[in-house]
């Protein structure tokens, strides 16, 4: 399998959200750029925001997403629903189509990269992310808990 790729035009985000430490965690908000990619094609389709890359683009290793561990299995069956919830193809998953799929994979997260960069521009104090992103979800009905955004922030695991 080919790298997955994604725009360049999002780089800043993607580092700020997969790669830099949050201050209360040590860690990322997101535990990996593949988990961010997962997040972001479900957030796409979810939107039904399907955009081309365009322009210069970076790339992930394909290993990170053949491993052998169970997030790299489940970011797998990821890739194979939407390209095939996207396509409604079931050609999309043969191995001759490899590219069609990681293609509609990619332009998802592309598009859900596009809902990102909104919520973080909207709460533009969160120097993180992880409270931008959990106040839009709760505010879009994805999350239904009551608590405070405080809270989930200790609570949610992305």
């Amino acid at each position: 399998m080919r790298g997955v790729k994604r725009s360049a035009a999002h780089e800043e985000m993607v580092r700020r959200l997969a790669e830099a430490q949050h201050p209360s965690t040590g860690k990322s908000v997101f535990p990996t750029m593949r988990e961010l990619m997962v997040f972001a094609a479900a957030l796409g389709f979810e939107n039904g925001l399907r955009r081309p890359l365009q322009g210069a683009t970076h790339e992930i290793d394909a290993r990170q997403f053949e491993g052998a561990t169970d997030s790299a299995r489940r970011a797998m069956d990821i890739i194979y629903l939407i390209a095939l919830a996207g396509e409604k193809d079931v050609e999309v998953l043969r191995e001759t189509a490899e590219d069609r799929m990681l293609a509609v994979f990619e332009e998802f997260a592309n598009g859900g990269f596009e809902v990102l960069a909104g919520w973080l521009s909207e709460k533009p104090d969160d120097l993180d992310g992880d409270e931008a992103i959990l106040v839009a979800l709760s505010r879009h009905g994805f999350l239904e808990s009551e608590a405070s955004v405080d809270g989930l922030a200790r609570e949610v695991e992305f």
